[in-house]
């Protein structure tokens, strides 16, 4: 995409990894300076499948069982989705609501609601008949378990990743940014006047410095590996001979969960149909743990082992009516987990404020990335952000 850099730059505000955070980041610096010399600097394709965001969909809910921080935090998404929305003329962001599935009394069934009523999120119950009649592909409970109910969020809804950050990454562009696709960062180092960025193209300078290099981040910041493990998130994709009832119109995102009568539970999530004949239910399994993408063997080979797609069928079955028990499509991903799931979204101790880090954001960057985009991008800028949680630092 650019030419070769093999020369001394400077910029005021350098981002490293330009994907679910760093595209965000780099776009809401062009607001945020305008005039301002930006370049965000990519490990792969400028948009590719190597990342955490890829797979066509991710799921976006207001009615967050953690609730907290993370509540104002999700509002302000919605707004900036759909602000991407209008502006790129493109369904970035998807509002077909989402819905949970499970027993009445099962935990994240009572945290949700009592975040709903907490906050006051707009909501609906369903209970069993109501599912039935509302959403019909939800295989009954099985007899002898709890019966479902359900639980709508009106303002939740899926995003478009691949969609999302390659806006993200044009609304810069489109500002005057600059951006470097299939380069390597090597080093940061933070100096009295500025920082060093050493990459696999040369050299550049930076007053201010975003590292947004996902599951990638102990490559630069090796004790990170301390507080973060990459996982394997495998996503697949089964075929209802039926698709009405899978249609965005008819069906939301939706997470369910089923409680066996051994006590064991059964967890899956999706999406409505966006191809129009297959439909996204993953069951949330990981698959490989490392401190980096690159030690994950499930990733190099790009096979989930039989057995977990045995299991993962099974629970197909069991969860939606009328879908073939055999994934029709497999995609593998990972990300950067904390401990608390809680992201690493602050400056690097000891640079003075001019690096900022935003890293292990443990499943959920992609609902969260306009906003945490713009917490990183406040940081670099101003050196705070009103927006950001301590919990993050």
């Amino acid at each position: 995409m650019n030419t070769h850099h093999d020369h001394h730059d400077h910029y005021d505000h350098v981002v490293i990894g330009c994907g679910t955070i760093g595209s965000m980041a780099l776009w809401q610096l062009t607001e945020l300076a305008p005039g301002a010399r930006v370049l965000g600097i990519e490990r792969f394709d400028r948009v590719h499948t190597k990342g955490s965001y890829a797979g066509e969909s991710r799921l976006f809910r207001v009615a967050l069982k953690e609730g907290g921080i993370y509540i104002p935090l999700v509002q302000r998404a919605r707004e900036m989705w759909l602000a991407m929305n209008e502006r790129s003329g493109r369904d970035i962001f998807l509002p077909v609501g989402a819905v949970s599935v499970g027993p009445a009394d099962f935990p994240t069934m009572v945290q949700t609601m009592a975040v709903i009523e907490e906050f006051g999120l707009e909501h609906e119950v369903l209970d069993a008949a109501g599912l039935a009649d509302r959403y019909p592909v939800f295989a009954a409970s099985s007899p002898g378990s709890a019966p479902d109910a359900a639980i709508v969020d009106p303002a939740g809804g899926g995003v478009r990743p691949e969609l999302a950050v390659a806006y993200a990454q044009q609304f810069a562009l489109e500002a005057g940014a600059e951006l470097w696709d299939n380069t390597r960062v090597l080093a940061v180092e933070p100096g009295a006047d500025s920082t060093l960025i050493r990459t696999d193209r040369g050299e550049v300078t930076a007053d201010r410095v975003i590292v947004a290099n996902g599951s990638w981040a102990a490559d630069l910041y090796p004790d990170l590996a301390d507080h973060i493990s990459v996982q394997t998130i495998p996503l697949t994709w089964y075929l209802p001979l039926d698709i009405t009832g899978f249609l965005p119109g008819n069906l939301p995102i939706f997470m369910r969960d089923i409680v066996r009568t051994d006590g064991s539970v059964w967890h899956c999530y999706g999406a409505p149909t966006l191809d129009g004949y297959s439909v996204k239910i993953s069951h949330g399994d990981f698959v490989g743990e490392a401190d980096t993408p690159d030690r994950l063997e499930v990733l190099r080979t790009g096979e989930i082992p039989e057995d977990v797609l045995q299991v993962f069928s099974e629970r197909t079955a069991a969860l939606f009516d009328g879908v073939l028990d055999a994934p029709v499509r497999i995609s593998l991903h990972h990300d950067g987990f904390t401990t608390d799931h809680a992201p690493v979204l602050g400056h690097v101790p000891g640079t003075g404020g001019a690096v900022t880090v935003a890293t292990g954001m443990s499943g959920n960057g992609m609902k969260f990335a306009p906003v945490y985009g713009r917490i990183a991008a406040e940081l670099a800028v101003t050196g705070d952000s009103p927006l950001r949680p301590a919990a993050f630092d």
